[in-house]
């Protein structure tokens, strides 16, 4: 695409599409010169209640960014983000609280049938594009946080998307865990992540039946291979929240519906190793 027509587009997507939302966020936010000057006046705490944040979008706002998400306007998403940035919403809000909340309405979505197979995949890749676009500016704002705590992250090998596993780990870095993923999902790449560092914990999202099968071997030579005899194991993901039960006999520490809930579970049972 040239210039000429990115521009056109941008013209196209900002007087259509995003009129009404600017104009919500810019009715919510003062907009000071040093908010926009440093990245440290982004830092928000994740949400917990939806008044503890002053820049957040309601769930109106929220279905819009959902469409442009959908819209078949390469590019669309990605600047509407761009526009709540410079008008004051945090990375932290982007990343930790915005993002999954789109991600869940695109499996709600997916689960009633008004959405397909091929909606959803895309939809899931353009966000995360933007968090990986996002990414190092999260990781700069949560430095002063880190710990000596260190978790590897990982979809089991063969899963196509890797969003749930980013949102986790962006929960994890928050709260000061230093979190490792592999360069490329496969076997081999698990395991050199487990054996060649002292971690607490790895976590594994798991999406088919026939990951599910195989996961008791992987979490055997998981246990075979860290450097720590305690480490926890941590299981979740899109088969996980479908159905549990299927899960009852796995032997891990901790299993999850979600990040938030994945992060709660394993500080629990890390104090209690601890005590």
């Amino acid at each position: 695409m040239n210039s000429l027509a990115k521009k056109e587009l941008i013209r196209d997507v900002v007087s259509t599409q995003l009129p009404d939302l600017i104009g919500v966020i810019e009715r919510k936010v003062d907009v000071l010169a040093s908010r926009t000057s440093s990245n440290q006046n982004w830092v928000q705490p994740p949400r917990l209640k939806q008044d503890q944040y002053r820049h957040t979008l309601d769930e109106e706002e929220i279905n819009k960014l959902t469409n442009l998400l959908l819209d078949t306007e390469e590019g669309s998403f990605e600047l509407a983000i761009t526009v709540l940035k410079t008008h004051g919403a945090s990375i932290d809000y982007i990343v930790l609280d915005l993002i999954p909340a789109i991600a869940r309405k695109l499996g709600k979505q997916w689960e009633d049938d008004s959405l397909s197979f091929a909606d959803v995949s895309i939809g899931v890749n353009k966000l995360e594009r933007v968090i990986h676009k996002l990414d190092y500016l999260f990781q700069a704002n949560q430095l002063d946080r880190q710990q000596n705590k260190a978790i590897f992250i990982t979809v089991f090998p063969g899963s196509q998307h890797s969003l749930g596993s980013l949102i986790f780990a962006n929960f994890l870095t928050f709260t000061g865990w230093q979190v490792h993923r592999p360069n490329q999902v496969n076997l081999d790449a698990i395991v050199y992540g487990v054996s060649s560092r002292m971690l607490q914990a790895i976590a594994i999202s798991v999406s088919t039946h026939e990951q599910l099968e195989r996961l008791p071997n992987l979490i055997d030579l998981i246990r075979q291979k860290s450097q720590n005899p305690k480490i926890i194991v941590l299981i979740g993901g899109p088969l996980y929240n479908k159905a549990p039960d299927a899960f009852d006999h796995i032997q891990a520490e901790v299993k999850a519906f979600s990040p938030e809930e994945s992060v709660q579970k394993l500080e629990q049972h890390l104090s209690q190793l601890e005590k």
